[in-house]
């Protein structure tokens, strides 16, 4: 929501200078387009002027009549240079054109002081079509004309009139410099604001690139992070299938073949029945495991109690369930402050325990086997020991679970997903230890 609101308020400061701009830009053009009609206005006033009421000192209408149209010609050729944008601005065409267009002001000055009136455009005409030094030129030139006008269109001849001339002409060339002066601050200005104009437009650029890269990586870690949900519920299930419906199929088969090898060696009805309502038990037991593990619940023994019961409970059951094969004699000892864990925890040490026992009975042919729980401070830890035939771990480090090898493999993982670890101490003839250690993370972290 903070990330909106900062690119909103980008958007909003972009759009106001790019509207002030515009604004600007807008009014910048219709001045330009009102020089035009100035220049021929005030050339055609000074005409009348000087038609309608000559000053004394006039040159007659034969003389000025020239001039003015001349003047004319030039005023139609700038027009038509503006018309062109690429010749529009290029000296070798607006010096020439305006040093003859000062040059007729003059001339009609001199014919009339009531040309002083367009000696006027003059400025402007330098003021739009001139650029550097040249412009500084064209722009305080325009103020001979004007003093001229002012002293009454004649050229100054007596100490008196070269006096009021040049006190005229220094006025006039003040204001020039003044307004000089506050066009280079108003262009400077003007240029200093677009250019942070485009800077802004060039770090909005950048940042929609941003938020648009931005977008594209969020896109592409959502795909990643579906795709390694989708891989880790894929993992969790076969753990869950491993650790409930294959080791329940296996007990399964293992009570289907001692009831079956009862029959046939015609023991007493009682004892192959047993083997088959431990079979039908067992598949209960798996169905409901199954179940939960689809629904992502803890396992049965982990509901109805704490983890040391529930430990108690897998090992009473599995000793009973492997009875008539001879199961070692099992025990459980817990040492430290028991307390409830996190439920990842619990069910990590209970399978864990589920699996060892699974490999005791399928491969150990031990005759004793403990379980050590231990709480400590920042620890738990499960140690599965037997006294049978052991393996040796280099050459089949997997061949012991469940499934084809898959047992120890998935031991790791789950204790391994709770920064854990998994040791296993054997060799062949000392039996096989399993030690899980996982952090102490409690029901309520």
């Amino acid at each position: 929501m903070t990330g909106v609101t900062e690119v909103t308020g980008a958007d909003a400061g972009e759009g106001t200078a790019v509207d002030g701009e515009t604004s600007l830009g807008d009014w910048q053009d219709r001045l330009d387009r009102a020089l035009g009609p100035i220049g021929y206005a005030a050339l055609l006033v000074s005409l009348a002027l000087a038609l309608l009421i000559p000053s004394p000192a006039a040159r007659p209408p034969a003389v000025i009549l020239p001039a003015a149209a001349a003047a004319l010609v030039c005023l139609l050729l700038r027009t038509a240079l503006d018309r062109r944008p690429a010749a529009a601005e290029r000296p070798l065409y607006c010096v020439p054109l305006f040093a003859a267009l000062l040059a007729l002001i003059t001339l009609l000055v001199l014919c009339d002081p009531w040309f002083g009136f367009f000696a006027f455009s003059g400025y402007l005409q330098a003021a739009r079509h001139l650029r550097g030094f040249v412009r500084v030129l064209g722009v305080a030139a325009p103020a001979v004309p004007s003093s001229l006008s002012q002293i009454g269109g004649v050229l100054p001849t007596t100490g008196r009139q070269i006096a009021s001339f040049l006190t005229i002409l220094a006025f006039n060339l003040l204001v020039v410099g003044v307004i000089i002066t506050l066009s280079e601050v108003t262009d400077r200005l003007s240029r200093r604001r677009q250019q942070a104009n485009a800077e802004l437009a060039e770090a909005n650029a950048k940042l929609t690139a941003t938020l648009a890269e931005n977008a594209g990586l969020h896109a592409q870690l959502l795909v990643q992070a579906r795709e390694a949900g989708v891989a880790d519920e894929r993992r969790r299930m076969a753990r869950e299938m491993h650790d409930t419906v294959a080791q329940g199929l296996a007990g399964i088969v293992t009570q289907l073949q001692a009831a079956d090898q009862a029959r046939e060696q015609r023991e007493p009805a009682e004892v192959w029945h047993r083997h088959l309502d431990s079979a039908a038990r067992l598949a209960r037991e798996s169905l409901d495991q199954a179940r939960r593990a689809v629904h992502a619940l803890r396992p049965e023994e982990l509901e109805r109690a704490g983890l040391p019961d529930a430990l108690a409970e897998v090992l009473t059951q599995w000793q009973e369930r492997h009875t008539r094969d001879g199961a070692p004699a099992a025990a459980l000892t817990v040492t430290g402050d028991a307390r409830p864990l996190h439920p990842e925890v619990e069910v990590t040490l209970l399978r864990t325990a589920q699996e060892s026992l699974a490999n005791v009975a399928k491969h150990a042919a031990a005759s004793r086997v403990g379980l050590t729980l231990s709480y400590m401070t920042d620890l738990v830890t499960l140690d599965v020991r037997d006294d049978g035939v052991g393996f040796d771990p280099d050459r089949e480090p997997e061949s012991r679970g469940t499934g084809g090898g898959y047992g120890l493999s998935v031991m790791r993982q789950r204790v391994q997903r709770l920064s854990g670890r998994l040791e296993i101490e054997t060799e062949p003839g000392v039996g096989t230890t399993v030690s899980a250690a996982v952090p102490a993370i409690g029901r309520g972290a």
